[in-house]
Formats: C-alpha cells, sequence, structure tokens
C-alpha cells in the first residue's frame, strides 16, 4: 500500500559502524505522526542502535559512525547546523530502566521546560508539570506528594514519570527503548495504555522483544535480523502474513 501521508522522519540508507564492526546495514524506514512503530527482532540485531541515531545518542559512542539520511520534517538531523539538544527535545527518549533524577518528582518533570525556556512563570511551569504528568497518567497517583523523590515511586510510576519528563518539553516524537522490560504485568498494561493514548498526538517508535506487545501497541512493525531491515508492514499482516521467510521464521519461533 502506498502512503500518501508525509513522514515525520525518514531514514534513508542508514548504516552504523561501531569501529569496524557493522551493526546496522542500510536501513530505510519512516515515522508517521499519530502512529506507534514497533521494531522486532532478536538481541543484538540493530533495532536499539537504529533508535538511537534518530535523535543521535549514538554521538556519545566515539567508536560510533552513522552514514545515510535521518531528517525530521524533511531536514537532516545530522547537518551541521543542528542544535543536538533542540533536537533531543522534539525527538524524547524512553529508556529501558526507568531513569528518574535524584530529584523531586515535581522537578523532574520541571527539569526540561526550565532549561528550554517554556515557561516565563512558576504558574506556568506547575501547568506544564501538571498536564505532563496527566498525559502520562500519573497525576492522581502523585498530585499530593510532588515534592517527594520520583526516585521512591514504583517501577511502573517511575517509567511513567519519564514519560512525563518526556513530553513536557512539547516533542514531535517520542522513541521508547523496551520501556516495559523491568515492569511486572500490571505496570506494563499501564504503560500499554499510556502508548495506545500518545499515538493521537506523537510519531512514536518502540523496541520490544515481546511480539505480544508490538501486536498489542503497534500500527507498524519493522523485523529486524542480523543489522538488517528484513520486513517493514502494517502490524496484523506482518504478524499474520509476512512476505519473507526470516520474518515467518521469527515470529513462529524458529530462531530468535
Amino acid at each position: 500500500m502506498t502512503e500518501t501521508r508525509k513522514a515525520k522522519m525518514m531514514a534513508k540508507d542508514v548504516h552504523v559502524f561501531y569501529d569496524t564492526n557493522h551493526a546496522v546495514k542500510g536501513i530505510s524506514l519512516d515515522l508517521h505522526q499519530d502512529e506507534v512503530t514497533a521494531l522486532i527482532g532478536p538481541s543484538g540485531c540493530g533495532k536499539s542502535t537504529f533508535l538511537r541515531c534518530l535523535n543521535r545518542m549514538n554521538d556519545t559512542v566515539a567508536s560510533c559512525r552513522v552514514e545515510g539520511e535521518i531528517t525530521l520534517d524533511g531536514e537532516n538531523i545530522y547537518a551541521p547546523s543542528i542544535d543536538v539538544v533542540q533536537l533531543r527535545a522534539r525527538v524524547g527518549m524512553v529508556f529501558q530502566k526507568p531513569n528518574p533524577f535524584p530529584k523531586s518528582i515535581y522537578d523532574n518533570v520541571a527539569y526540561g521546560p526550565r532549561i528550554h525556556g517554556l515557561a516565563q512563570s512558576r504558574t506556568d511551569l506547575d501547568e506544564i508539570v501538571s498536564t505532563a504528568l496527566e498525559k502520562a497518567g500519573l497525576w492522581n497517583e502523585v498530585k499530593d506528594r510532588l515534592e517527594s523523590p520520583g526516585t521512591a515511586l514504583s517501577g511502573g510510576q517511575q517509567q511513567r514519570l519519564c514519560i512525563a519528563r518526556a513530553i513536557a518539553v512539547n516533542p514531535e516524537v517520542i522513541l521508547m527503548d523496551e520501556p516495559c522490560s523491568a515492569l511486572d504485568p500490571i505496570a506494563t498494561a499501564k504503560v500499554e495504555a499510556l502508548i495506545d493514548e500518545l499515538k493521537g498526538r506523537y510519531a512514536i517508535a518502540i523496541v520490544t522483544h515481546s511480539m505480544q506487545q508490538a501486536a498489542r501497541v503497534s500500527q507498524k512493525t519493522a523485523f529486524f535480523h542480523m543489522g538488517d531491515l528484513v520486513e517493514i508492514g502494517d502490524t496484523t499482516e506482518i504478524f499474520t502474513s509476512p512476505k519473507q521467510e526470516r520474518t515467518r521464521d521469527y515470529i513462529t519461533g524458529r530462531f530468535g
């Protein structure tokens, strides 16, 4: 099926090297607004490495080299003129392990808006914090203890706090690298419900080892294997009638 909508982010022929290790091999993939794209595949297949290219997190790895083109609204994010701090505000990231700052719940969420100058007054900041916590499905659980440490929350609450922190700076894209792998089933269900709500506002890409999770939360699924993008398509089609034998073998549990 031909996509008529303009993609929010477009990756074209992206290669990633760690010294001589060719970790990602010629990946081309689009992310669309109002859509969750799941990246699946066995460990070490390049899906998290590729995800980290989308907000230049790989810049922090000295041995890493990225080739190809990745655009956000048509602008090359690796161009010399790009402000990486601003890019990471527009393309937020939620990591595998919840990583709240050693600050209060309030200050965790307020941190980004403060450094990006998004609030003119304390009233503005209060509004940004409460709105982000509401969007993250956490407000009712923490509204009476905003000065408590973020690290004192449960694992699932910490992950939703990290999502609130990401959305407080008005991103356009949200990247999630196995956001539920450290969570119990109840917390996982809450985060998955939250992803479903958020897809109406952002382009979302999620790396997951759980094919069941990919089937539940995504509209598009991309299967990675040994650095290659083997197949991408509508999630239902990928799981019910994949075109590639490697995809079929992975989904049916023959390897992985």
